[in-house]
């Protein structure tokens, strides 16, 4: 299972990919919201779950969620 995980501070980011992987997780990482639509247009179908921060610069997260849900090829992703 492959999680992306969206969040605009460095430390924490760092932190919940380590858990994840350490879990047996795949663990892709974006820094905002904007980094993770671009990741998720490259590699939608590889991604199981969005997990995201709500308030980061440049697209947060509620604009990641939007985009999300109306785009066809990835409103399938189940995100939190």
């Amino acid at each position: 299972m492959t999680i992306l995980v969206v969040e605009d501070d460095d430390d924490i980011r760092s932190m919940i990919a380590v858990i994840l992987d350490s879990d047996g997780y795949d663990v892709a990482v974006a820094g905002d919201g904007r980094e993770a639509l671009l990741y998720l247009h490259a590699h939608h179908a590889r991604v199981d779950l969005v997990l995201s921060d709500i308030m980061m610069p440049f697209v947060d997260g509620w604009l990641l969620l939007r985009a999300i849900r109306e785009d066809p090829a990835l409103s399938s992703i189940p995100w939190c």
